[in-house]
């Protein structure tokens, strides 16, 4: 049975175009489909607009989907009930990209972390302040850190407390966006290190979103490969990363220096080429070294291409 699971997910917003007076719909991600298990870790990557924080926010629930179900532990969401909300707001958490924005200046530590649990639980003062000293130890931090102010620490221990927040109340589920890309190189692997070692004494759940392949490749047990909206490739990570096979997820590794001689074959896509003359054609068409005319006249499906490997793309099919 699986912890989390998403069925066909779309989210559209309505933008006014004011010259002309009429709503317009952007469509966001559409028929998003995918399963996560309990100590399992998920990345979702994808270039910028690809979609991977919408649909993290349809997930936890902040946002209501236009259409489409989410099941957390095999109970469909229903996005009115308040219960279900503070259930999925208590048991999947997030970490953000920005440990600088994600921190109240203004408050302490202890004060923000208690904040959480004042919220959630029913734990007394006491009780809350030994919750705080424990969970600040459990990601590398001190006890008494709690009782500073988030300008008194360096980038990576700021994303230790953000950390600290997200699994004080023992989620089933991280929602992890960008956790790294704000930090530096040398900080990211004590970073990634600490995820990992909490997921091996907690048993949490990951959803990864990155753009960084390296660190997918270190941390996730399966890809999911977004482009506009879309899931375009889908596999375990040693699928993805031997055996790549939508020309998008080819040209992520061709555009990476270290994975650039690992597959010399492939080659970057084209900057200008044929658009889709239909709204029902593969959206990376006009970008695609093998268009064709089918391409860019019908949407290709997921196609099963192994076991559990699959891409959205005619010519895998050939």
């Amino acid at each position: 049975m699986s912890l989390l699971e998403v069925k066909n997910i779309s989210k559209c917003y309505s933008v006014s175009r004011r010259r002309l007076g009429l709503p317009q719909q952007i469509e966001a991600i559409r028929n998003i489909n995918f399963k996560l298990d309990a100590g399992e870790t998920l990345a979702i990557v994808g270039e910028s607009g690809s979609g991977k924080s919408t649909l993290a926010r349809q997930i936890i629930g902040i946002e209501k989907p236009t259409s489409g179900k989410v099941y957390f532990n095999n109970e469909e969401q229903n996005p009115r009930s308040r219960k279900q909300r503070k259930n999925r707001f208590r048991n999947i958490r997030m970490v953000f990209q920005n440990p600088y924005e994600s921190l109240n200046p203004q408050a302490r530590i202890g004060e923000t972390l208690d904040e959480v649990l004042q919220i959630n639980t029913k734990l007394s003062s006491k009780q809350r302040k030994e919750k705080i000293a424990t969970t600040l130890v459990k990601v590398g931090m001190l006890a008494e850190h709690q009782y500073r102010y988030p300008h008194m620490f360096s980038g990576g221990q700021r994303q230790r407390i953000a950390i600290a927040r997200a699994i004080i109340l023992d989620p089933q589920i991280i929602i992890a966006d960008e956790p790294l890309s704000a930090l530096d190189v040398s900080i990211q692997a004590q970073i990634l290190n600490l995820l990992q070692e909490l997921q091996e004494q907690m048993g949490i759940s990951y959803l990864f979103i990155s753009h960084d392949l390296n660190i997918v490749e270190h941390i996730a047990d399966r890809v999911m490969v977004m482009f506009k909206g879309e899931v375009i490739e889908y596999g375990g990570v040693d699928q993805i990363f031997d055996n790549p096979k939508h020309p998008y997820t080819q040209t992520l590794f061709a555009s990476t220096p270290m994975y650039r001689q690992r597959f010399p074959e492939f080659s970057t896509p084209k900057t200008v080429g044929k658009e889709s003359t239909k709204s029902t054609g593969c959206q990376f068409a006009g970008r695609c070294n093998y268009c064709s005319q089918k391409c860019l006249e019908e949407k290709p499906e997921l196609f099963e291409l192994d076991s559990g490997h699959r891409a959205a793309c005619f010519k895998t099919t050939k």
